[in-house]
């Protein structure tokens, strides 16, 4: 579900032409709604103060992270920024050893290495001046917003030990609201989303996504809440190997615009990346 996630939200950013701050206003309200609906049919009655401190927290760091991974997106290759934008679920790995207390085993530890070194393949750029491999500017900014998100993942599993994951979701779905909405909400930026949605293939491209969305967040975090932070991470961290085939196959066999690059040598580097990452949540799996 995430896999198609990024896929969508590429195609409707470059293929479609909606501006990346639309699009995030776009999902300001989508979330907006969601925690309201949540708050209808699942009321936060007697909850303290504290967990309503940390579940808008979870959704405020998600809403900071957001916006540059949708940026790198629009920016560069999905197949090549899914890998660090979905490398969160990794570093969520380590956080949850770190603050959480959960244990790994020293073949889930070489895993974890696997995966983590498959991401960072994908995002060096060997065709750098002079023949210097380096790392763009967009990715160096994504790599700190991942960060941002491991941690809210992270604060996320301790807010599902003393919430239904239903209102854990509302609270996120809140906090990422309360951020998207101010951040984007100007005339220009509302304007143009009003007019892009009048469109037939665009509203029904937004209202794919919006489906998706909900869905891949929704299992998630009931995923989080019913089991342990590591290895509910290590699942979702099959994202970029799903998207690496699909984007390839997408730009190979069909007119969607995903402006991918099919060389040999990118093309290698991507699958050894995504194999990398495989070999690592093959090992957690199986342990």
């Amino acid at each position: 579900m995430m896999a198609m996630l990024n896929i969508a939200d590429k195609i409707i950013m470059t293929g479609l032409g909606l501006r990346v701050r639309s699009f995030l206003l776009f999902i300001g309200f989508q979330t907006l709604i969601t925690f309201v609906i949540i708050a209808l049919l699942d009321p936060y009655t007697s909850i303290p103060s504290e967990l309503w401190i940390r579940g808008v927290a979870v959704g405020v760091m998600w809403g900071i992270g957001s916006p540059v991974i949708l940026w790198s997106l629009s920016r560069e290759e999905v197949s090549r920024i899914t890998p660090i934008s979905q490398s969160h679920p990794m570093l969520a790995v380590i956080f949850a050893v770190i603050f959480l207390g959960e244990t790994l085993s020293v073949l889930e530890s070489i895993a974890a290495v696997l995966a983590i070194g498959g991401v960072f393949l994908a995002a060096l750029n060997f065709s750098g001046t002079g023949g210097r491999i380096t790392i763009s500017r967009t990715v160096g900014i994504l790599l700190v917003a991942v960060a941002i998100v491991a941690v809210a993942q992270t604060l996320l599993k301790t807010v599902t030990d003393d919430l239904s994951f239903w209102q854990a979701l509302g609270l996120r779905s809140a906090g990422m609201a309360i951020v998207l909405i101010p951040m984007n909400f100007r005339r220009d930026i509302a304007s143009e989303l009003i007019r892009f949605s009048r469109g037939r293939r665009e509203f029904s491209a937004l209202a794919v996504d919006v489906g998706i969305a909900t869905v891949a967040m929704s299992l998630i975090t009931y995923a989080i809440a019913n089991g342990p932070l590591s290895l509910t991470s290590a699942i979702v961290g099959t994202t970029p190997l799903i998207v690496f085939f699909m984007s390839v196959f997408l730009s190979w066999k069909t007119p969607l615009p995903l402006e991918e690059t099919l060389t040999f040598g990118v093309v290698t580097q991507k699958l050894t990346a995504a194999a990398l990452v495989v070999s690592g949540l093959v090992i957690i799996a199986l342990v």
